[in-house]
């Protein structure tokens, strides 16, 4: 079969399912409905005038996304906005257009007045706090909002690339006028570098917005290739982890690269702990690797365990153990004229040079060290090796398309075809009157059967209590072990200079003559690191917070808690009893529990290492100086704790409220859904004879498909 026969294949299916579309079997065709669009979106990517390869750039808010791609594309031009914050992170789609033009996308009503009831809460978590940012915005720019929602998408045309990037901040900019209304937008610009590719700077999953985060969501699963970009001072952090484990899509993703990047920030606060350049480059590489290497297979090893459809992004994951370390600024250092460089990079090339003259020997560094900090040859390579490998990648997306789409294809169908048999045979062998007892009966026993699944709920609060509990004392004893703080030892040479005669007794012209002997002694000294002890709080914070994370996800798992509901309904309703046969109603209360919204635990903390790094860099020599520095460790820890602490507990008594509300709507879903079912039966057997012919046509068409 060829694309072109499924096309047709899936016209011809749904336009003949298309009379019963409305039906009760509507949440059965539907799927097949909604299979046709997407085979149709991924089809059209293959045409012969849009052969286009979507690169994606992902990272978290802050991450450096916009200069990395203003270095990469445009040369340091700002082209986009790089001060981007959470609550101005908006999604933005690169292409090639004959004219440059902006494309906006506003957010819907529906969205607009979900951010303003978020806003009005009075809760303090970020997107409750981005909402009131965004709603302020927009009060404060005095804008019509429901005149400009209404617009939907907006295009804008420009007379040339810097009128375009005037007018991109008008609404992407940190205070542009209409940033607030923004969802997403979409740039088009005459570069030939841009023919032929799609490159998508996404706002990250740290963004609070959730709208913005699904339009994410949908824009990534349609990338082939993948640059992932990780702070170099916060290298993999749970907030990195989460945003891979989330975002990055289960199919599709071809290639993926893993950039260490402001990695001329990291190697200030670990410059002044090594004694040249190349020692602080070796260090933070090896440090680096050493945890993408951990962290890396962890994930692989995590999305193996999720199926076998996650497999070939399991050895995507596992190509990246080794990043590549680069700097944006170091690039603009070797390739741009000092009046390209902005505030922020003259203020890192200054400490750079304070850093060299004190602690390597007043080493001055080269376009050539900057080019090789930059790494952007290696990048510019990677990015190359994308666009050279476009029509393999491309072909190689095409080649799954098929055959992923005819295994939907033939799922979707075997579940149509189980439904309405079922339905069939419940007409044929069954009689309206039992039914409706068995209806009824199920009625009485709801208290019974929520319950049973009530207790099932109640065990998992208890064991999750039990794990918070433990993870707690558990973040106690780390503390206590993060907060040992190891000396190091250094060796530096002191000169020594003393007076040596040169006269001669023979020659009284020479007495008193005398001449300067240098000699050199070499001495040890201990002293504490202060890039250790950010290290050490920021691996305590990072490490706890992922192990509470995974551990307590563990135990409130959504698909084992699914699973284990389902299983307390079967043995509640396997009684074995004469008077009560659920029968058909069976499959109605498992589908309420399928439809259920399982909810999961989720951190967000700050920095904790502010306590040390405004009082200490480099080697802490002095003893009073030592012990200060170990009480500033202990501070940031506990500041650290504090805030895993808090986090984890208000993320804990969330999920114990939803954990809670859902228990608790048991009876009313479950009431709920039996009476639907039991509407539609009645009127099934109304016409029952009718029925049975539209059950079996449905049937000829879904078989004859299968065959």
């Amino acid at each position: 079969m060829t694309p072109e026969n499924l096309t047709i294949q899936l016209a011809d299916l749904n336009t003949a399912l298309a009379p019963w579309s409305t039906t009760h079997f509507e949440k059965d065709i539907q799927p097949l409905l909604e299979l046709q669009k997407e085979f149709a979106a991924k089809l059209g990517r293959f045409s012969a005038d849009e052969q286009r390869l979507s690169i994606g750039i992902m990272g978290q808010v802050k991450a450096g996304k916009s200069s990395f791609l203003n270095a990469l594309l445009f040369d340091g031009r700002p082209v986009l906005p790089e001060a981007a914050t959470p609550k101005t992170a908006n999604l933005t789609r690169i292409g090639y257009g004959e004219t440059p033009m902006l494309e906006v996308s506003y957010y819907s009503a529906d969205e607009w007045q979900a951010m303003e009831t978020a806003a009005a809460s009075v809760g303090d978590h970020a997107e409750a706090r981005v909402a009131r940012e965004l709603v302020a915005m927009a009060r404060a720019q005095q804008l019509d909002v429901p005149a400009i929602l209404a617009r939907g998408n907006e295009r804008l045309p420009a007379a040339s690339v810097d009128a375009l990037v005037g007018v991109l901040n008008s609404y992407a900019g940190e205070n542009g006028q209409y940033t607030a209304l923004v969802k997403a937008t979409r740039l088009y610009l005459p570069l030939d570098a841009l023919k032929g590719f799609d490159v998508v700077d996404t706002p990250g999953m740290n963004d609070p917005v959730q709208s913005r985060t699904q339009k994410t969501r949908e824009y990534m699963a349609e990338c082939d290739v993948v640059f992932f970009l990780s702070r170099c001072g916060q290298f993999l952090d749970q907030a990195d982890m989460e945003l891979l484990a989330r975002q990055l899509p289960g199919k599709g993703v071809k290639r993926m690269v893993l950039v260490a990047c402001q990695a001329d920030s990291a190697l200030l606060d670990n410059g002044y702990d090594r004694d040249s350049l190349a020692a602080a480059e070796a260090d933070l590489t090896t440090r680096l690797n050493r945890r993408a290497t951990v962290e890396m297979e962890q994930l692989a090893q995590a999305r193996e365990k999720a199926g076998d459809e996650y497999a070939d992004v399991a050895a995507l994951l596992r190509g990246l153990k080794t990043p590549i370390f680069a700097s944006t600024f170091a690039h603009g250092f070797a390739a741009w004229s000092e009046e390209k460089w902005s505030l922020a990079m003259r203020h890192v090339h200054e400490q750079f040079t304070e850093l060299a003259a004190d602690r390597w020997n007043g080493t001055v560094l080269t376009k050539e060290d900057w080019k090789r900090l930059s790494n952007f040859e290696v990048l510019k390579a990677a990015y190359q090796q994308a666009r050279d490998d476009k029509h393999a990648l491309l072909a190689a997306q095409q080649e799954a398309l098929l055959p992923e789409a005819r295994r939907e294809l033939k799922a979707r169908l075997q579940q149509l075809i189980e439904t309405v048999e079922s339905h069939a045979l419940q007409l044929r062998t069954g009689d309206i009157d039992k039914l409706e007892a068995a209806s009824k009966a199920c009625q009485q026993r709801i208290d019974s059967i929520a319950n049973r699944l009530a207790g099932q709920i109640n065990q998992t609060l208890a064991t999750a209590e039990a794990t918070r509990r433990q993870m707690v004392v558990e973040l106690q004893d780390h503390l206590s072990q993060a907060s040992r703080l190891k000396t190091r030892t250094g060796t530096e040479t002191e000169t020594h200079a003393r007076e040596v005669s040169t006269s001669s007794w023979w020659n009284p012209f020479s007495w008193g003559d005398t001449r300067t002997v240098y000699s050199t002694t070499s001495r040890s000294y201990e002293y504490l690191a202060a890039a250790d002890a950010v290290e050490q709080v920021m691996d305590y914070r990072n490490d706890s917070a992922a192990r509470l994370q995974r551990e307590f996800n563990q135990i409130v798992n959504p698909q084992q808690l699914k699973a284990d509901l389902r299983r307390a309904l079967l043995a509640e309703l396997d009684t074995a009893s004469a008077d009560f046969d659920p029968g058909h109603f069976r499959n109605t209360l498992e589908g309420t529990i399928g439809r259920m919204a399982m909810p999961v635990l989720s951190l967000v903390l700050d920095d904790a290492t502010a306590s040390i790094t405004r009082h200490f860099s480099g080697e802490v020599r002095s003893a009073s100086d030592m012990t200060q520095l170990r009480q500033a460790l202990q501070q940031a820890l506990e500041t650290a704790f504090t805030q895993l602490l808090g986090a984890f507990e208000a993320g804990a008594a969330t999920l114990k409220l939803q954990l809670e509300s859902l228990r608790d709507s048991l009876h009313q879903q479950l009431s709920a859904d039996l009476s639907t079912e039991l509407v539609g039966l009645r009127q099934a057997f109304a016409d029952k004879e009718n029925e049975l012919r539209q059950d079996e046509k449905i049937l000829a068409i879904a078989r004859s498909v299968l065959s």
